[in-house]
């Protein structure tokens, strides 16, 4: 028989010495380069879960001599709750078997029933199984951890009741809102009535989308009654077992602020432009006109303190345009 190159280090806890040595020999028979530990009972095991040792696959009999049943299994998944376990058992008690697979058991053998190829298919299948779930924890993981520490406000709902099933500290920060106290909330309690009808018309467009952004913002409230708008895109996922969406939604309350002073110091840039054009050529032209009349030298001295007095009443009309100019500039300055 070809034996595999994998290497193992097994934890045997079985009282039985003879039902220790059969699963080891038969082990022995698939498995070149494998280490095995032996405890006799719950105590030995547990100073030996507790040790430096790391044990790739733990094999567990139900019935010790200090410890047994359902409380054994909680005992040993408690102290290494990500080494898989397959338990040994002579007994037909399958209420238990299916309560410690519920616990985290990954496996469980008959003892009546143990062969070499079943003891190797349930090692290489456990191992597999606790690669996949280390996978899907590690993923688990890194999904709570960008939900969590992102600074954009990040929510989850539920699609079908429109109810809050997490919300992360940005969004915690944003609303003002005790994180239990959003988990008591729907999707309503956080829009403008009058915004209401568009935002689950829009909610509509995205339920059989995997994600979607939407071109507009929305306007949602804080627990203060503080009007805030957002950009938000939604993604579809799985969440404790039900259909959810995620929503990132991204504050441009000041960039619209922004843009309506902008827009607002552009109006009156196109004030000042206009008083440049037309108010001031009126008297301008007024004045290179008398000048032009004092040239010729056609006037009396009479009309020509008439003319020289419009002048000076020209060139206070012209100060009071730009003055008023100088107003209107001042008024456009940013605030610091």
């Amino acid at each position: 028989m070809t034996k595999t190159e994998k290497v193992l280090e097994l934890l045997i806890v079985e009282d039985n010495f003879g039902d220790y040595t059969l699963v080891k020999e038969y082990l022995e028979e698939h498995f070149k380069y494998m280490t095995c530990q032996h405890a006799i009972n719950y105590e030995e095991a547990e100073v030996l879960l507790k040790g430096e040792a790391k044990f790739d696959v733990i094999f567990l009999d139900l019935s010790l001599p200090d410890l047994s049943g359902k409380s054994l299994v909680k005992k040993v998944l408690s102290i290494e709750g990500h080494t898989p376990v397959i338990i040994l058992t002579g007994s037909l008690n399958l209420d238990l078997c299916l309560e410690s697979l519920q616990l985290g058991v990954s496996d469980y053998l008959f003892k009546d029933e143990l062969n070499p190829n079943a003891l190797f298919k349930s090692i290489n299948y456990t191992i597999e199984k606790q690669k996949q779930r280390l996978k899907i924890l590690e993923s688990e993981k890194k999904y709570s951890d960008l939900f969590h520490l992102s600074p954009l406000p990040m929510f989850v709902y539920d699609v079908e009741t429109l109810k809050f099933l997490d919300v992360n500290s940005a969004t915690i920060e944003l609303f003002g809102y005790k994180k239990e106290v959003f988990l008591g909330m729907s999707l309503h309690q956080i829009f403008f009535s009058k915004d209401m009808d568009a935002f689950l018309g829009a909610l509509e467009q995205t339920v059989h989308k995997d994600s979607h952004s939407f071109d507009d913002y929305f306007s949602y409230k804080k627990k203060s009654g503080e009007e805030i708008n957002a950009e938000i895109t939604i993604k579809t996922i799985i969440f404790q077992n039900r259909k959810a969406k995620l929503v990132v939604a991204k504050d441009i309350t000041e960039r619209l602020l922004h843009y309506k002073a902008l827009a607002s110091q552009n109006e009156k840039l196109k004030q000042i432009a206009w008083q440049q054009s037309h108010e001031m050529r009126s008297p301008a032209s007024k004045i290179l006109g008398i000048v032009e009349l004092l040239n010729t030298g056609a006037c009396s001295k009479k009309e020509e303190g008439l003319l020289i007095k419009e002048i000076g009443n020209t060139v206070k009309e012209l100060d009071n345009v730009i003055r008023a100019i100088t107003k209107n500039t001042k008024q456009i300055q940013p605030n610091k």
